[in-house]
């Protein structure tokens, strides 16, 4: 066995493998893409948008792919400082008579979900 595989005349080369098949066809593919370059929309949202079922790394995979993308993260929103706080608890004060009921009210953050009590103000 050895002695036929080196007195060959044309070297061995291994089989060629099957590889596992794309979840994504060619225009799952285009749509992904234009989805990505035509719209500020992260890769979760075009994962949710579209009616196929692909994982979000999927997506991500074939954004990369296109090549002509790049990888930008979005700008941070600062915080609000406590002078704007003031300003918009002046202004909610003077148009809506609430009275006591907003020591209740809890304002939050959408963006790092984190919160702010009116007590600490």
């Amino acid at each position: 066995m050895i002695l036929r595989v080196l007195t060959r005349k044309t070297p061995h080369e291994p089989k060629p493998r099957s590889e596992r098949p794309r979840v994504t066809d060619i225009r799952s593919d285009r749509w992904i893409q234009r989805t990505a370059s035509s719209q500020k929309i992260s890769v979760l949202e075009i994962t949710r948008a579209s009616r196929l079922q692909f994982s979000k790394n999927a997506v991500h995979r074939r954004i990369i792919e296109s090549g002509y993308m790049i990888h930008a993260k979005m700008a941070r929103r600062l915080p609000l400082s406590k002078f704007h706080i003031s300003k918009i608890l002046q202004w909610s004060r003077n148009h809506m008579p609430y009275g006591d009921k907003w020591m209740a009210v809890l304002f939050s953050d959408e963006k790092n979900g984190t919160s702010m009590d009116m007590t600490g103000i």
